[in-house]
């Protein structure tokens, strides 16, 4: 919401961004980062976490990014951070996932609770069911009621390897209910109504989400 009242969204940054990209690294100081976003890039506005560093060795802080933002011409929009209210922990664990965490909801927070299989957990966190997406071709198996997948047909990340109950299988529309099996090897959909599967759930699209409850 706030990246579109900049203009439209087209740039996403992340960590680890130059090495999933193949980017060659570009040690610029925060003045030099600002200047390549308004100069090469022609960004009009940024977003960023209260929490954002960036810059060589995160020199930057959000208050320097407003500041250079302003004297370069861009709009900047400081987020405050969304706080995780559960405060959960597993096997003893502390909930804290990095030295910089300090109990805000963020991708790494859903990504552990993805790891340890806590759906529940997973889905407090987004507001939302998390929705695992598949590709389909001739390498799936379809039979009566299932469905089986090479775990390389995941297109995001899957929760821990074990079973899962109160899935919903979709491809545009809902399937219907279904169980889920994730091994080291394969994915296995199961699905709970037996007439869920009498027609081809697969069709034109191409590609299966599984909704985990």
């Amino acid at each position: 919401m706030h990246a579109s009242k900049a203009g439209s969204p087209f740039l996403l940054s992340f960590v680890g961004m130059a090495e999933v990209l193949g980017w060659t690294y570009r040690y610029l100081t925060p003045r030099q980062f600002v200047e390549r976003l308004s100069k090469d890039l022609r960004i009009k506005g940024v977003v960023a976490g209260e929490n954002y560093r960036f810059g060589y060795k995160a020199s930057g802080d959000a208050a320097e990014l407003v500041k250079l933002c302003e004297e370069f011409g861009l709009s900047a929009f400081i987020v405050r951070s969304v706080m995780d209210t559960a405060k959960r922990s597993h096997n003893g664990a502390a909930a804290a996932i990095n030295s910089s965490d300090k109990g805000q909801v963020s991708s790494s927070r859903v990504r552990h609770a993805l790891a340890m299989g806590d759906m529940e957990y997973v889905c407090e966190l987004l507001g939302r069911k998390h929705r695992l997406v598949l590709t389909v071709d001739e390498g799936c198996c379809l039979e009566r009621n299932k469905i089986i997948l090479p775990k390389s047909h995941m297109l995001n990340m899957p929760p821990a390897e074990g079973s899962y109950d109160n899935c919903y299988l979709v491809n545009g529309e809902y399937l219907g209910p279904c169980r889920v099996i994730i091994n080291s090897d394969t994915i296995i959909i199961e699905m709970t109504d037996e007439n869920s599967l009498s027609q081809n759930p697969i069709g034109e699209v191409g590609q299966l989400g599984i909704e985990f409850g």
